[in-house]
């Protein structure tokens, strides 16, 4: 399944709360593409929308670490930042 589609799939997912359906949709997609920024930042908003800034934390790391160039840097930082804070 392409990026895309499976991104619609877990924005459905999100917007009706089916929070745990999204999570497992995203590991499963990261198992064959694990450093695809789009991917971890959908996996850490759920993170976030599940109350466990943690894990979005260790998300967003990630993210920072190993696609500095890739689309998702800067609103991980941000959001990285904001969720450091709140500690």
């Amino acid at each position: 399944m392409e990026v895309e589609n499976i991104l619609e799939e877990v924005k459905f997912y999100i917007l009706n709360r089916r929070y745990n359906e999204a999570e497992h949709l995203l590991k499963e997609a990261l198992k064959d593409k694990p450093y695809d920024d789009e991917l971890l930042y959908n996996l850490a908003i759920v993170y976030e929308l599940r109350a466990e800034p943690k894990k979005a934390m260790e998300i967003y790391r990630k993210i920072v670490q190993f696609s500095p160039e890739g689309r998702r840097v800067a609103e991980a930082k941000r959001r990285l930042q904001k969720l450091e804070g709140g500690f």
